[in-house]
């Protein structure tokens, strides 16, 4: 199994969504989403992808590639739905930032998740009915790591909600949503009033 390559990008396909990267000698074929693609460097330039491999009898090893493990573990993640492959997987992180595609998911948003390749309604129905527990425990985990690192105010906010009678759960998450609004560090008192229109009891 790899988990990442790391080397010099010898060819990029944008028509294809294909990265050729040679590392030890050996090139590697990967598909990746339009967004890697478009923020990969120049040909000759050394890159880092985390992969996902995928294997079928009449195709062979396929690999695809993705910026973060996040953004690789989301994807799996995708898979795990009944009718969706790797194709239509590439074209859903292809449409849309995993934060983005997680909402629409979570808010059950139909009307999102139906823009983007290859999604249509039923895929979409399939979507958020198996995922939408899933990423929104995946979603209040990322968010605490990010408040354990140092973001106070956020830590603040959520325990002001939870004095309120909310559950820490939707406090977490309401408080997350709200942060992502913010361009510069918020207040307390202004994360708590943003955070209070995402929240439900």
């Amino acid at each position: 199994m790899i988990a990442h390559i790391e080397g010099k990008i010898d060819a990029k396909s944008e028509s294809e969504e294909v990265v050729v990267i040679e590392a030890g000698g050996i090139g590697y074929e990967v598909h990746v989403p339009t967004p890697v693609l478009d923020q990969l460097p120049q040909e000759g330039e050394d890159c880092k992808l985390y992969i996902h491999t995928n294997f079928r009898e009449e195709d062979g090893t396929t690999l695809y590639g993705f910026a973060t493990i996040q953004d690789r573990d989301f994807f799996r993640l995708l898979l795990t739905v009944s009718g969706i492959g790797p194709k239509v997987g590439l074209g859903i992180m292809s449409g849309a930032t995993v934060e983005e595609i997680a909402e629409a998911i979570v808010t059950e948003d139909l009307k999102t998740l139906t823009r983007m390749n290859g999604v249509g309604k039923k895929t979409a129905q399939r979507l958020v009915l198996e995922l939408k527990d899933k990423v929104a425990k995946l979603r209040i985990m990322h968010h605490a790591k990010k408040q354990v690192k140092g973001d106070t105010a956020s830590a603040d906010a959520v325990d002001a909600l939870v004095a309120l009678g909310y559950s820490r759960q939707v406090a977490s998450d309401a408080v997350a949503r709200a942060r992502d609004n913010f361009t510069a560090p918020p207040l307390v008192n202004e994360l708590v009033v943003a955070s209070l229109r995402y929240a439900a009891k």
